[in-house]
């Protein structure tokens, strides 16, 4: 997929619901109506009505499912019943809370790529037993490679074991499907090509429990430095077993707090 490339500050706060006239459409607008537009660390959009109009036919055709997030919730799996004429029609979910006001809303769903996609909306009605919303203004799609690396909330740590010492209290700033990268506070050193071992990582979670992620060996294959001149070191993980499957459950839990931390943004 390629496209232009664009600030990704620019990707949450740039949502409008309203028909935009053509002689007050910015150049970036332009771009994100003629394709897709790259904003950096695999995130891609778009405005091109066709392209849009194509992502809903595809999850019709595929039956695939949705997630409905808005301030302070967030839906089980639902179907797109149909769409036109300006609106999306989905199932009204078992528990959606009562006295539901029209607001900014996201459709979320993973295609067959197994890649996040997310349509910005805005709720219109409620009815009986269905959810009806605008037609997307905006189609975003986290286009990750196998070893994209997502950002962690702060104060994420990191303990292992190097040779005969235990370390307890590095930083993670960021996680990927086969590796980390790791800040040490107290500024101790891992040389490069040396091997870390039972390496246990804590992250915490919004509105949740802390999610803790096992790994019995990793390697380091670099060192750089923090913003405050702090080493860090890139960990590639030898993963082994089920390890894969974990990380990758936190990988995917991370994204999605993004996702829903960038539409708390735009409200």
């Amino acid at each position: 997929m390629t496209g232009n490339r664009l600030p990704r500050s620019k990707i949450f706060n740039r949502y409008e619901y309203r028909q935009m006239s053509t002689n007050k459409i910015s150049a970036d607008d332009k771009a994100l109506l003629a394709g897709w537009v790259e904003f950096g660390d695999g995130v891609h959009a778009t405005r091109s009505p066709q392209i849009i109009q194509q992502a809903l036919k595809n999850i019709q055709r595929q039956h695939i499912f949705c997630v409905v997030v808005t301030k302070g919730y967030e839906s089980g799996k639902l179907a797109l019943v149909e769409f036109g004429n300006g609106r999306i029609l989905l199932d009204k979910p078992t528990d959606w809370p009562p006295r539901m006001a029209p607001q900014p809303m996201r459709i979320i769903f993973k295609d067959q790529s197994q890649i996040w996609n997310q349509f910005a909306v805005k709720l219109l009605e409620v009815t009986g037993d269905s959810l009806v919303t605008s037609m997307p203004l905006k189609y975003v799609r986290l286009q990750r490679r196998d070893n994209y690396r997502v950002e962690v909330p702060s104060n994420s740590r990191a303990g292992f074991r190097h040779g005969d010492r235990v370390y307890a209290d590095f930083a993670v700033l960021n996680i990927s499907a086969n590796g980390t990268l790791l800040c040490s506070e107290q500024r101790q050193r891992l040389p490069v090509g040396d091997l870390l071992k039972e390496i246990s990582l804590h992250f915490p979670v919004e509105g949740g429990k802390p999610v803790r992620v096992d790994i019995k060996e990793g390697r380091v294959v670099r060192e750089a430095e923090s913003e405050r001149r702090e080493p860090c070191y890139g960990v590639h993980f030898l993963l082994r077993g089920q390890e894969d499957r974990f990380l990758m459950q936190y990988v995917r839990l991370r994204e999605r707090e993004l996702l829903r931390k960038g539409m708390a943004d735009e409200s």
